[in-house]
């Protein structure tokens, strides 16, 4: 069987306690899901910086600083 690979995108700013969770939890998914050994899966957790994102033109960052996240209205 090839080995399961899962790339998560997420914004800075969890915690490395939080990080190791959110790898953890994929794996037993994985593993539950695809029948996978955990020892074969691999999960990559990328940081996107909040300036290095945007919705609507304006990047997470700036609405966060006015006070604006994305989504509310």
């Amino acid at each position: 069987n090839p080995m399961p690979i899962a790339e998560i995108l997420i914004f800075e700013g969890r915690s490395d306690d939080q990080k190791r969770a959110i790898m953890r939890e994929v794996t037993d998914a994985l593993a539950r899901s695809m029948d996978a050994e955990p020892e074969r899966i691999r999960v990559i957790l990328k940081e996107i910086p909040t300036n290095h994102f945007s919705v609507a033109g304006v990047s997470i960052a700036d609405s966060r600083a006015a006070g604006n996240p994305p989504g509310k209205k």
